[in-house]
């Protein structure tokens, strides 16, 4: 979906997805929990900056009663410090170093989340690291576009994979009896006809992407958008993750011969 911001003198358009959900039965309540926790270190990490109870709860769609609780017992664990006077709360130190051992474990070239801003510098355009989350494609890391018009994605955000290009790319080293099953599954799950496709002619294009090393999605997932991907170079041992750079179908189309060189050079491929 498209749709427009209008800021002081500059217009961005984005491209938006709301994220799924686990569900809200009484029997899933704890379920229901993590995944709001963990919404709202993602929130943190897509805004970069300190937030009132409000705006997080606006943000994620929860009553501010229930953000109000879940701030304050997060405060208490020492995740999370409050500002007395403007009355917002930001992540800690302590949230940063959870994950921080990952990135010397996975890729030895540094930080994969510095490799993305670092193609995202260079391309301008979106830069998204995305790994398999049962049939569907995953957004895990965002790098926003400089560009006026950009391709805006939320992290956490479901794709089936055969629609996405980095759910085509995490597809291509799998054998052909297990995407043929995502195949099905994808489109017995489809909403939209356009989100369909076709056994036969799919696996000849996971063909193609296994030759050239690199999947685009050309409008499948989102009309008008085109995002290219590639595999990021990970231990065998480790969950594959797709890295993809985004945005107006017409730009990608003429900045493509650079973008696939950032990708390369930065990946070293």
């Amino acid at each position: 979906m498209f749709e427009s911001a209008h800021g002081q003198g500059d217009r961005k358009t984005r491209v938006t997805s709301p994220a799924k959900g686990c569900g809200s039965t009484t029997a899933s309540s704890a379920i229901k929990s993590a995944e709001r926790t963990l919404a709202v270190f993602e929130y943190f990490q897509t805004y970069r900056r300190a937030a009132t109870v409000g705006e997080i709860a606006v943000a994620l769609g929860m009553p501010q009663s229930s953000a109000s609780m879940l701030l304050k017992c997060l405060l208490s664990l020492g995740y999370l410090e409050f500002a007395a006077t403007t009355r917002k709360f930001r992540p800690t130190y302590r949230v940063a170093v959870l994950g921080s051992w990952l990135h010397s474990s996975l890729f030895d070239r540094g930080p994969l989340t510095d490799i993305a801003e670092a193609i995202g510098r260079e391309t301008r355009e979106t830069v998204s690291l995305g790994l398999q989350n049962g049939p569907h494609m995953q957004y895990v890391h965002i790098v926003t576009s400089s560009e006026a018009v950009q391709l805006t994605i939320q992290v956490g955000t479901l794709r089936p994979m055969t629609c996405a290009a980095m759910g085509r790319m995490l597809l291509a080293p799998k054998p052909d009896s297990e995407i043929r099953a995502i195949v099905r599954r994808n489109n017995a799950e489809a909403a939209d006809d356009a989100h369909r496709v076709l056994e036969r002619d799919f696996m000849v294009e996971i063909e193609e992407i296994r030759r050239q090393g690199y999947a685009e999605s050309r409008g499948k997932m989102i009309p008008g958008a085109n995002t290219i991907a590639m595999l990021a170079p990970l231990p065998a041992d480790a969950t594959p993750l797709a890295i993809g750079v985004g945005g107006p179908m017409d730009r990608i189309d003429a900045r493509r011969a650079d973008i696939l060189a950032a990708l390369r050079r930065h990946l070293s491929l």
